[in-house]
C-alpha cells in the first residue's frame, strides 16, 4: 500500500511537504508502515489547465491508497472523491510526523475542497 504526499523538493525523507496538491513539483509515494518510497515528478505541474484532474487521475492510475496534502481544489477533490480515494489534511511537520499521524488515524479528512480552483497557480 502506498500513500501520496506532494513535495516542494526532492530530498528523500527530508523533503519539504508542499501545501499545493496539483501543481507541486514532486510526489512521494510511500508505504506508511515500511517507509519504502519513490519520488516522482508531478506530470500535472505545468499543465495549461486541468492540473487538479490530471494529478488526481495520475494518483488513481498509480493505485494510491490515500493522499495527504495541505490544500485540495474542487476539481481534484471531485475526482478523488468519485474514486473513493481518502484524502487527508497535512497539518504541519516532517514526513515522519505526517506518517505517524496517518498511522495513528490523527489526520483530518477532506470532506470538501479547502481552496478555490486555480489556487495553486503561482
Amino acid at each position: 500500500m502506498q500513500i501520496a504526499i506532494p513535495l516542494s523538493d526532492n530530498k528523500g525523507l527530508e523533503s519539504s511537504i508542499s501545501t499545493v496538491f496539483a501543481r507541486c513539483p514532486f510526489y512521494m509515494l510511500i508505504d506508511p508502515e515500511t517507509k519504502v518510497f519513490t519520488i516522482e515528478e508531478n506530470p500535472a505541474q505545468n499543465a495549461s489547465g486541468g492540473a487538479g484532474v490530471k494529478a488526481s487521475q495520475w494518483m488513481i492510475d498509480k493505485e494510491v491508497a490515500a493522499v495527504i496534502c495541505g490544500n485540495l481544489g474542487p476539481k481534484a477533490h471531485d475526482v478523488l472523491s468519485a474514486a473513493k480515494m481518502p484524502t487527508y489534511k497535512f497539518q504541519s511537520g516532517s514526513i515522519e510526523e505526517t506518517l505517524t499521524a496517518y498511522n495513528e488515524n490523527k489526520l483530518t479528512s477532506f470532506f470538501e475542497p479547502n481552496v478555490d480552483a486555480h489556487a495553486g497557480i503561482q
